[in-house]
C-alpha cells in the first residue's frame, strides 16, 4: 500500500509530460498542415489562414512579406481581437516549431480572457 501512494505522484507527473508532448505534436501537426496550406495558394493571395477562434480572438497565420534581409521568415502568426478590431501581437517564425510556440502563447493569452482553462472552474 505504501508503494502505492509513493507510484502516483511519480504517474501524475508521467502523464503531465505525456499530455505536454502530445499537446505540442498536435499543435506542431496544426502549424505545419497551415503552412502546406499557405504554400499551395496562388501566389498574392493575401488571406491569411484561420488557426483557432476563442471568442472573439482568432489565431491565424499568413505569408511573411519579403525583405531585404538574407533570413526570411516562414511565415507570421498573430491573434487578432474582433470585438475591438485590432492586432493583439504578431510573431514572425522562422521555423515550424516556432510557430507552434506562437500560438500556444497566443493560446494562453487569449482562453484566460473568454473564460478558458484557466480559470478555476465553479464547485
Amino acid at each position: 500500500m505504501a508503494e502505492l501512494a509513493i507510484m502516483r505522484p511519480t504517474n501524475k507527473a508521467r502523464g503531465f509530460v505525456v499530455g505536454r508532448a502530445l499537446e505540442y505534436n498536435f499543435t506542431t501537426l496544426r502549424i505545419s498542415r497551415a503552412y502546406v496550406s499557405l504554400l499551395s495558394r496562388p501566389e498574392g493571395d493575401a488571406t491569411a489562414i484561420s488557426l483557432a477562434w476563442i471568442g472573439d480572438y482568432e489565431i491565424r497565420m499568413h505569408a511573411a512579406s519579403p525583405t531585404g534581409a538574407a533570413k526570411q521568415p516562414l511565415f507570421i502568426v498573430d491573434i487578432f481581437d474582433h470585438d475591438a478590431q485590432l492586432f493583439i501581437d504578431s510573431r514572425a517564425c522562422y521555423s515550424i516549431a516556432e510557430g507552434a510556440v506562437a500560438f500556444d502563447e497566443f493560446l494562453h493569452m487569449a482562453e484566460p480572457a473568454v473564460g478558458g482553462a484557466h480559470c478555476n472552474p465553479p464547485v
